[in-house]
């Protein structure tokens, strides 16, 4: 399946060769939450600001009703959270976020995540990191961050612990974003604001360099494409499909493997007047294919990224956006991988907000296909999804969403462990929210 490994029996966490790159992303988080302690009681005294610190959270509580087949969640193949052994009653999430200035120019960012769902740890990070943002000496403003945080590839998820603004699911670009997708690095973002000098448009350019995200792909290419809500924690994982022997049985998406630093370059234009934004982004983490730490190979993982979201008048919101790329794995003679599967998705989305209400139609299309090693691992899927949800926000506490989805997929690597190729999934959940 290209999983496989040389039999090293090496834990990630050993006082040998790599042990500093796994645990790398604990030590910047340490560093960046001291920090933020001692600049908490220096600064706050200082300046009496309440706002300079703020601790937010939100709490999910759903009922759901699934016909769907087991989750991958639970080892299966079905592309939804919750299948038909686990509806009713559930916790949707639980996350606690901090945001907290730290000087003048410096932000700092903690989200910690809880999903009820058996993970190694039951409360864990999804990001962390810092932002400067230098004072403006001209019409460029700069934002730089480091620590780790999401690529700027998503118009959907923007809401507070990169929640989606429109829905309880996310497309399925965006879900796989959440579940294999971290910047572990450090980002510049220089925005030129043309639109304050009486021009039409405000541009950005950006890019980032990473590391510890080398085993990215695997999920996409294992199962392919799902649609929900969950986001995977930098010290957590998710079931492997197919565990080998020497394996882990939990894909741990956030190590680094080859040595290898990855990058990706895009830029973003605004057009304040029309409501329009337009980003495009190249992504590639430069995995070496044929690089294995003993548990997972590294994964040579590159995607192109386009979207376009439109704000009209009386609160409606379009937003499309399109990615298609590759990820490779297993030792070869061109270096390119062993095996090579080309991912495929787009989606559109249509939104209108009436006073407290807000109701949102998604269509989302995806597609994988081995294009190298077809015949030693069958992978290949072909779908579509039809999301429907309907918001209402009572204040600024309390929400309470209801959203239906319908996801229509062949998948050939279904048939490897006797399921039918062809699968429906419908899925109902009814959340109440409550954010302080």
């Amino acid at each position: 399946m290209g999983r496989e490994t040389h039999g090293c029996t090496m834990s990630p966490w050993d006082t040998t060769r790599g042990s500093w790159r796994a645990a790398a992303p604990a030590f910047a988080l340490a560093g960046a939450w001291f920090a933020s302690d001692a600049h908490t009681a220096d600064r706050g005294a200082a300046e009496g600001d309440a706002d300079a610190h703020m601790l937010s959270g939100q709490l999910d509580l759903r009922y759901v009703a699934s016909d769907a087949t087991d989750s991958f969640l639970r080892g299966g193949f079905g592309l939804t959270r919750f299948d038909e052994q686990h509806k009713g009653a559930q916790l949707g999430r639980a996350f606690l976020e901090y945001r907290g200035r730290l000087l003048d120019t410096v932000n700092a960012r903690v989200t910690l995540d809880a999903y009820g769902d058996g993970d190694k740890n039951p409360l864990d990070v999804s990001e962390a990191f810092l932002e400067w943002r230098p004072w403006p000496r001209n019409s460029w403003r700069w934002r730089i961050r480091a620590g780790a945080f999401y690529p700027p590839v998503s118009l959907e998820n923007r809401a507070h612990g990169w929640n989606s603004e429109y829905s309880l699911s996310s497309s399925a670009i965006n879900t796989w974003l959440g579940e294999e997708i971290r910047t572990i690095g450090a980002e510049a973002n220089a925005t030129w604001m043309g639109a304050r000098l009486g021009h039409a448009v405000d541009v950005s350019l950006i890019g980032g360099v990473y590391g510890w995200n080398d085993p990215a792909g695997v999920l996409i290419f294992q199962r392919g494409w799902a649609l929900h809500d969950r986001q995977t924690a930098l010290f957590g994982g998710l079931p492997s499909l197919f565990p080998t022997g020497t394996s882990r049985h939990q894909l741990e998406l956030f190590h680094e493997i080859d040595d290898r630093p990855g990058y990706y370059a895009g830029a973003q234009m605004v057009h304040p007047g029309r409501g329009l934004t337009l980003r495009a982004l190249h992504y590639d983490n430069r995995g070496d294919p044929g690089i294995s730490n003993g548990y997972e190979y590294a994964w040579r993982t590159r995607f192109d990224g386009v979207g376009l979201q439109l704000d009209l008048p009386a609160d409606w919101t379009i937003i499309g956006q399109w990615m298609t790329g590759d990820t490779s794995v297993g030792p070869s003679a061109d270096g390119r991988g062993l095996l090579i599967a080309d991912f495929d998705a787009y989606f559109g989305l249509l939104s209108r907000r009436i006073g407290k209400h807000r109701l949102t139609l998604r269509y989302d299309d995806f597609y994988t296909d081995m294009t190298r090693g077809a015949q030693l691992f069958p992978g290949y899927q072909d779908g579509d999804a039809v999301t429907v949800c309907y918001s209402y926000a009572h204040d600024r506490h309390w929400r309470l969403l209801a959203e239906a989805s319908r996801i229509d997929s062949k998948a050939e690597q279904r048939k490897l462990v006797g399921l039918e190729e062809h699968a429906v999934e419908k899925t109902l959940q009814i959340a109440v929210r409550y954010a302080f």
